[in-house]
């Protein structure tokens, strides 16, 4: 006798139309990825990206105390490069950081940080010197020394900086002005991203002008973009 075939289980609807939403809501998301793309790409007040900060280092602030930089992860950065006895425009770039200090200080995600490009330069010297410009111990505002050669290469592979010039004794000012360096500011968004290079310093009046106008508006910009996007720690991902 002939058996009958074994019936074929129901075709259960959610087998067909689980793929279809998972795809659906793909393309949804993908879409919406391209719109915001786009809105990023068109963005003409956007602040480009000259590099990124990948290095931490361990540096010695004007108090005495260590620190290291990946305790700034999440902060947007102000960053120069002046050394204490610099007779030149060291003392020129700290005063117009003065100004967007008082301007942005009580902003919580921004912080400023003035590099020393002198291996000389002890802490109390960079307390001296800041103090001699009127920055505050407790001001949001690093002033840091490390290993020579470290902060160099960080200053200029990360940075972008351009590399520091050992001056010729007969074109020097004094005999502490040993040193052509780069006095523009670099400006770092939260995640690191190098996002200006800006010559506050400019020896041209409406050039000079129209950096001080630019660091403010990219500072708004990354500070903004900061509170829209804020950094998750690896970790916490």
């Amino acid at each position: 006798m002939n058996e009958s075939p074994p019936a074929k289980a129901p075709l259960n609807p959610w087998s067909i139309w689980v793929p279809i939403i998972i795809a659906v809501l793909g393309l949804v998301v993908f879409y919406n990825y391209l719109i915001y793309r786009s809105k990023i790409d068109n963005d003409v007040n956007r602040p480009p990206i000259y590099g990124r900060l990948e290095t931490d280092l361990e540096l010695t602030e004007r108090s005495g105390k260590t620190v290291h930089l990946e305790e700034l992860k999440g902060k947007v950065l102000v960053i120069s490069w002046v050394f204490t006895r610099c007779p030149r425009g060291c003392a020129a770039v700290i005063g117009k950081l003065k100004k967007l200090h008082a301007e942005f200080g009580n902003e919580p995600g921004l912080q400023f940080i003035s590099f020393t490009l002198d291996a000389d330069d002890t802490p109390e010297m960079m307390k001296k010197f800041a103090a001699g410009l009127d920055i505050k111990d407790d001001a949001k505002w690093w002033f840091v020394n490390g290993e020579k050669e470290a902060v160099r290469k960080f200053m200029t592979t990360k940075v972008q900086f351009r590399p520091v010039q050992d001056l010729p004794e007969k074109d020097r000012l004094s005999p502490d002005d040993k040193y052509i360096h780069d006095l523009r500011v670099a400006v770092i968004d939260h995640r690191g991203h190098v996002r200006g290079l800006e010559d506050i310093l400019n020896a041209d009046p409406d050039a000079q002008k129209f950096w001080d106008e630019k660091i403010r508006k990219d500072l708004r910009y990354l500070l903004d973009e900061q509170k829209k996007f804020p950094y998750i720690p690896p970790a916490a991902q």
